[in-house]
């Protein structure tokens, strides 16, 4: 069963209460199960994180460093020590 630490920014941090947690997941548990995971624990979240089925286009996912959008998008699996981190859009001006 593999486990993975969340990183959560911003107004995710904000919805969940805290900025770091681990998980377990099933085997072969991909980066979009881990949202819905993570929508069902933290209530405040839900429909931020995922929209449509899909991974929201507005979340940025980095998987070990690496934006899920060069990898499989929502599909990507996610395996045994993977840091997985979640940030909203970026507001500037």
């Amino acid at each position: 069963m593999p486990r993975v630490k969340v990183k959560l920014f911003a107004i995710y941090y904000e919805a969940a209460g805290t900025r770091e947690l681990e998980v377990d997941l099933p085997e072969g548990a991909t980066v979009l199960d881990l949202a819905k995971l993570l929508e069902e624990k933290f209530p405040k979240l839900r429909g931020e994180l995922v929209e449509d089925g899909r991974i929201s286009e507005e979340a940025r996912v980095l998987i070990n460093g690496r934006n899920i959008e060069w990898l499989e998008k929502e599909k990507t699996k996610l395996h045994d020590g993977d840091v997985v981190a979640f940030f909203p859009p970026a507001a500037g001006g």
